[in-house]
């Protein structure tokens, strides 16, 4: 065996270890994401669960009100630079599979190929796309969904009259308005943010 197949070997079996690792990581990201989504709910319940019969003072609302929309901002900000690095590591993945593939065209390319039939597993160094349609890419748009909603939230909390009772609280139109602009605002940064991290990945000629 001449020294570039051992080095092929090698590689196929290190490489294979790094695909399979990162997909673990990648599944340990979106828990950890779940759980840091359900903070501002968490926050939420527990505040309503403190409210006594005789309802709370201004000030006492108006700093719930602060805290809640505040979080929702920052969290609708830090969860989307986790998506983020969670998408660069799905890309990564995927960079992985792909040399993976063209290592097994190595070997079914060599004689002899023909004890083992038809390759079952891709070959080609094109394959799986960057951009296709699967798990990876229902999982990013449903996290930008949260983290849009999140943000959108966020608006609408900070926008409201801090001085109105609680059962009297009524989101005008313009707030409406607000709240969907930053949703879609917001879906629109991830998606552009998605969209580059995809470029740069494919610009690297692999």
């Amino acid at each position: 065996m001449d020294d570039f197949t051992q080095f092929q070997l090698k590689e196929y079996e290190n490489i294979s270890q790094a695909h399979f690792k990162t997909n673990e990581v990648l599944a340990t990201f979106y828990r950890y994401f779940l759980l840091i989504t359900a903070i501002p709910i968490t926050t939420i319940v527990i505040a309503v669960m403190n409210i006594s019969d005789d309802g709370i003072g201004p000030e006492t609302r108006a700093l719930v009100q602060y805290i809640f929309g505040v979080s929702a901002l920052l969290l609708s900000v830090v969860g989307a630079a986790v998506v983020s690095y969670i998408e660069g590591l799905r890309l990564d993945a995927i960079l992985y599979a792909r040399v993976v593939n063209s290592i097994r065209d190595y070997f079914f390319n060599k004689p002899g190929n023909d004890e083992f039939g038809l390759s079952v597993l891709p070959r080609e160094r094109s394959r799986p796309k960057y951009d296709g349609f699967g798990a990876g890419f229902i999982m990013y748009f449903a996290c930008a969904i949260m983290n849009s909603t999140f943000f959108a939230a966020g608006v609408v909390v900070l926008t409201i009259d801090h001085g109105t009772p609680l059962d009297a609280i009524v989101v005008s139109e313009a707030q409406t308005v607000g709240a969907a602009l930053s949703f879609v605002g917001a879906m629109a940064v991830q998606a552009i943010i998605r969209c580059r991290l995809i470029s740069d990945k494919a610009n690297k000629g692999f």
